[in-house]
């Protein structure tokens, strides 16, 4: 029985690769993709705002 087992293992584990991979790469786009979304964000604002200019926010 270890041997069917053993065998059946050795199936998946292209298959559990492929998914790491595929989890891996989602989260490290997903991330990317807040960063330059946060990057833009930033831009942005000091594009529309003067340097040293204080207004009031309330």
């Amino acid at each position: 029985m270890t041997n069917d087992q053993d065998i059946q293992q050795d199936k998946n584990n292209p298959i559990i690769r492929e998914i790491i991979e595929l989890e891996r790469s989602y989260f490290f786009e997903k991330r990317n993709v807040k960063t330059e979304r946060q990057r833009k964000l930033r831009e942005i604002i000091e594009r529309h705002t003067k340097p040293g200019e204080v207004s009031d926010d309330t």
